[in-house]
């Protein structure tokens, strides 16, 4: 009688660890679904809002059969539904991304921050250079520097390649070439024309590309420059990957800057474990991230810095 007893005590144990699992990473997965499908547009969210509300659903069944079905079936469907539960929807919603109209690879971004000079010494300069793969079908590629934050798929409805949002509180004009510039761009090496118009205080470049062909699906090769004026105390700079990306790499320098820190925070949603490199007095090297294989949308990395003196940080 006394071992039965602590057998039942022991599978009972296990029974509402289980239970409580699931049902904690059901309703996670339930109200991620829910604010995916509330917040977000297109065919691509609607498919991932789809298997995340269904796995939820799935898990508060298992809770539900927890409570209704004999203690050692349920242990062995909660522990189905588990498995299910953590691997099933992330393998289904990249497969879901992976299918999308088009994505890019090998994403490589290179920031050199410098300073704006005396005349500007409040402002640093940021000086991006990106390089990637991509099958997207061959058009026109806009950057848009806007004093206005639009919702995020109005950028993917216009098909932005990168935009900015400048505040105009802090003294500096988004339709202004000095603060923002796009100084090249070619495709498969070849260079294309940049044309810029500003109008409502905002501004666009527009790259139409010519002398180069891609069949439907093939991947080619795309690198452009520019180069944004921002406060030095803003303290904080963001990338983020808009559209399914296989394998993506970021690496910041920074020279007479007054920055004494620079540190990368990645919120990554991807198949691996991104790679942080720090930069430190024993290994002087940049600040790096990295991460291999697929990675969500909306996903990304915020640069952050701290100013050597307490006057910087506080002007």
């Amino acid at each position: 009688m006394g071992a039965g007893g602590k057998r039942h005590d022991k599978s009972t144990l296990l029974f509402r660890l289980y239970r409580a699992r699931i049902t904690i990473i059901a309703l996670i997965l339930l109200s991620a679904g829910i604010v995916l499908l509330l917040k977000t547009t297109g065919k691509l969210a609607e498919a991932m809002s789809t298997t995340l509300i269904t796995t939820g659903g799935l898990g508060i069944f298992g809770d539900f059969a927890a409570r209704t079905i004999a203690e050692a079936r349920v242990i062995e469907l909660l522990r189905k539904v588990l498995n299910a539960t953590i691997h099933g929807p992330f393998r289904a919603l990249f497969d879901q991304t992976t299918r999308a109209p088009f994505q890019r690879h090998d994403v490589r971004i290179d920031v050199t921050l410098t300073t704006a000079g005396e005349a500007n010494e409040d402002m640093i300069i940021a000086l991006v250079r990106s390089e990637l793969r991509t099958n997207a079908p061959l058009g026109e590629r806009l950057f848009l520097c806007s004093p206005k934050r639009y919702p995020r798929d109005y950028y993917h409805r216009h098909g932005f390649t990168e935009h900015w949002t400048i505040d105009p509180a802090r003294g500096i004009a988004a339709d202004d070439p000095d603060t923002f510039t796009v100084l090249d761009y070619s495709i498969n090496g070849v260079s294309q024309d940049i044309q810029r118009s500003a109008s409502k205080g905002e501004q666009i470049y527009t790259v139409t590309p010519r002398d180069v062909t891609a069949s439907p699906g093939e991947l080619y090769h795309e690198e452009y420059t520019y180069r944004v004026l921002m406060p030095r105390h803003g303290q904080s700079l963001y990338f983020t990957v808009d559209v399914p990306t296989r394998n993506f790499s970021l690496k910041v320098n920074h020279f007479d800057t007054g920055i004494s820190r620079l540190t990368l925070v990645d919120f990554f949603a991807s198949e691996t474990e991104p790679r942080i490199n720090a930069s430190s007095a024993t290994l002087p090297a940049p600040p790096s991230v990295s991460v291999d294989g697929w990675i969500m949308p909306t996903s990304g990395v915020v640069i952050t810095w701290n100013l050597n003196t307490p006057a910087l940080a506080k002007n």
